[in-house]
């Protein structure tokens, strides 16, 4: 095998072992280089590969211990259907039959798009996401599924301002003095890229960090900036007019990198800081603070994380966020600019075109994933979903409108086909689960939303039981659907020699990890070069107000406004059941500041209910200024079953989208808290 790198045969009574390479798969921006140590076809070790200039060794609290997940005893590892209600376990072919039945009937009955797919970063790698499966949807003539949950509301802001283009190589972090983390916690979600930060703050960078929550990060920052929910663009807007007013912006570079920089200047003479203040709850002093500590400062960095973009105007307010860097000049200096999702490295190697678009019949339509409830539920739908496949996704656990998505889920009509490792919420109410690999069992190749580096994963065991990656489960269902195209034959390897056809891989399949190069360099932007129609950045102060969060009537009725961050342990909802990061993180809480708690006679420890009009969850609270006034801390993660009435923070989240982007809007939430004990 390409990267099975090592290999020895020991003496009478020691195994034979093998070093091989490998990717962690997981929805996480440092996508590391794994070593797996195998001795007689099972895998003994995982660990960093130390070579890795972001890995550099060590793995994170998720994923040391990934052979747990590996060889769980709760791991699918035979296909299961329902028949009398309950699942039970069934051969391959008696599953594949159901599923082609299934399938057959909704195309036949209501046609193509009736067939609904669901599946988003279960795993980043580019073969076992999305090539297969979209080839046998695709040639069903099923609904487009429009998969923008994550992050798409902040890069299609950044890319309004800086166009596609390489952002600052997290190598070169450690040159910054200042660095500015924007609705970003990297010591929980991102631990190897916060060690670039603390290599520039072990060189003498301050850290500021901007977030609603105290989070552990923000816990040992040199500063932290409390601004309310979905008000990130008043805040920058403020921090930019202070360093107008002081005369610390970079006039020259902006004349010549730039445009918009008049209408910059005028829109900003439009704001005050203390008018910023009184919309983002930060004091102008802070704001005027801050601002002028980037601007005088050099090299400055911003970073920008996803959390500060799940809200009605966070496209606007990303686009503005972003503008701040390029006012202050500090696109000149090494380690100085913006970092947010490098899209020109992640998309240098693409999958789009192995997804055979061209297999569909028709024009399809698209169903927005974070619409999952109203699609499943909304009776005027033309034509109703009637069969849903869900791979790679538990959007029982972590969509939004939770109740609809159950009330869906539920339907006796709908046929639900699940591809999964473990019995998640989603896959408890499926008719047929096929048994999917885990990462150690399949190969693949992975692209990174965090650094500039591709990844190389060789399976290192053989699939356990009956398991199957998921391009073999949907090779064979196309099989067992008569779909005859020969693209439905290619391999996982030959899959992989078209994906990198174009790309300069080198070493990639042996040392496992190649760096992107598109002539970034150390400073990629100092002499402009953005990738925009110009060439030039495009400069905007534009505030959009949240939708709840900003809504004075709403607020009457639910005062406070929640947000979803993500925990330390889990990932998503991945990582939930695992025995070792569910005992340190046993039960599901929310952060309630003292002030709020009093208010409504809630103590420390005690259970709540959260509630507001689209449903309500029940769990435990923590009172603690970590969450600032007006301000209820949700962290998602925990399965429904962890919670008392079996909903999670969720239930209380709205389907509305984004104009720009289509992006959820998870942190626009207003709600309401009550004790229960």
């Amino acid at each position: 095998m390409a990267a099975r790198v090592a290999q020895a045969s020991g003496s009478a009574g020691r195994a034979a072992t093998a070093l091989v390479r490998g990717a962690c798969p997981h929805d996480c921006p440092d996508t590391c280089a794994m070593h797996v140590t195998v001795e007689d076809g099972q895998a003994v070790k995982v660990a960093g590969d130390p070579e890795h200039p972001i890995t550099v060794g060590f793995l994170c609290g998720k994923v040391s211990n990934y052979l747990d997940r590996v060889y769980s005893d709760e791991r699918i590892l035979h296909p299961l259907v329902r028949d009398g209600g309950e699942l039970r376990r069934a051969s391959w072919d008696e599953a594949l039959d159901r599923v082609a039945e299934g399938l057959t009937r909704a195309r036949d009955e209501f046609g193509g798009e009736s067939i609904l797919p669901y599946s988003y970063m279960g795993t980043q790698g580019l073969i076992q996401g999305d090539i297969m499966s979209a080839r046998v949807l695709n040639t069903l003539g099923a609904t487009a599924l429009e998969r923008t949950i994550c992050a798409t509301a902040g890069y299609t802001g950044t890319a309004m301002t800086h166009g596609v283009s390489p952002e600052v190589d997290p190598e070169e972090w450690p040159n910054a003095r200042h660095v500015l983390v924007w609705g970003w916690n990297p010591l929980s979600t991102a631990p190897h890229l916060w060690r670039k930060l603390l290599d520039a703050r072990a060189a003498g960078a301050r850290i500021v960090v901007v977030d609603p929550f105290r989070s552990r990060t923000a816990r040992v920052a040199d500063e932290h900036i409390s601004p309310l929910p979905g008000t990130d663009a008043a805040l920058a807007i403020g921090m930019m007019r202070a360093i107008v007013d002081a005369g610390l912006q970079d006039e020259d570079w902006c004349r010549a990198h730039t445009d918009g920089y008049d209408e910059l200047l005028a829109k900003l003479g439009e704001h005050t800081v203390e008018g910023c203040s009184e919309i983002c709850g930060v004091p102008a002093a802070e704001i005027e603070r801050v601002g002028l500590a980037f601007a005088s400062t050099r090299p400055a960095l911003l970073r920008l994380g996803v959390g500060a973009q799940r809200h009605m105007g966070a496209p606007a307010a990303y686009s503005t966020i972003a503008s701040l860097p390029a006012l202050t000049g500090a696109w000149r200096d090494r380690g100085g600019g913006c970092s947010y999702i490098p899209l020109a490295t992640a998309a240098a190697v693409s999958d789009h075109a192995l997804k055979r678009e061209d297999l569909r019949p028709a024009p399809v339509r698209t169903i927005n994933m974070s619409q999952l409830g109203s699609a499943l539920t909304d009776r005027g739908l033309d034509p109703p979903v009637t069969a849903f496949v869900c791979w790679n996704s538990n959007p029982a656990a972590i969509a939004p409108d939770q109740e609809r998505v159950l009330e869906g889920l539920r339907r006796p009509d709908l046929f639900v086909v699940v591809l999964e490792q473990f019995m998640t919420d989603t896959a408890a109410h499926a008719d047929v689960v096929l048994p999917a690999t885990t990462q150690l069992e399949h190969l693949d190749v992975l692209f990174s939303w965090g650094h500039h580096y591709l990844t190389w994963n060789e399976p290192a065991i053989d699939p356990l039981g009956e398991a199957k990656p998921n391009t073999e489960a949907f090779r064979l269902i196309a099989a067992r659907l008569g779909l005859d195209d020969p693209c439905f034959g290619d391999t996982d390897r030959e899959l992989v020699d078209a994906l990198l056809a174009d790309f300069d891989e080198a070493d990639l399949r042996t040392r496992g990890w190649r760096k992107i190069d598109l002539g970034q360099g150390p400073v990629p932007h100092a002499q402009g070069g953005f990738g925009t129609e110009t060439g030039k950045l495009t400069l905007h102060a534009d505030y959009l107000p949240p939708a709840e969060v900003a809504d004075a009537r709403l607020a009457e009725r639910f005062p406070l406004a929640m947000i979803t961050p993500k925990t330390h342990l889990f990932l998503n909802s991945t990582f939930a059941n695992q025995r070792r990061q569910h005992s340190a993180q046993p039960a599901p809480e929310v952060v309630l500041h003292p002030a709020d708690a009093v208010a409504r006679g809630v103590a420390d420890g005690g259970q709540v209910r959260v509630f507001n009009d689209r449903g309500s969850f029940a769990c435990a609270v923590r009172v603690s200024d970590d969450a600032r006034p007006g301000v209820l801390v949700a962290p998602m993660g925990w399965w429904n079953a962890d919670y008392a009435d079996g909903r999670s923070g969720q239930a209380t989240t709205s389907q509305a989208l984004t104009q720009l982007g289509h992006a959820p809007t998870f942190n626009d939430n207003r709600v309401e808290v009550e004790a229960l004990t």
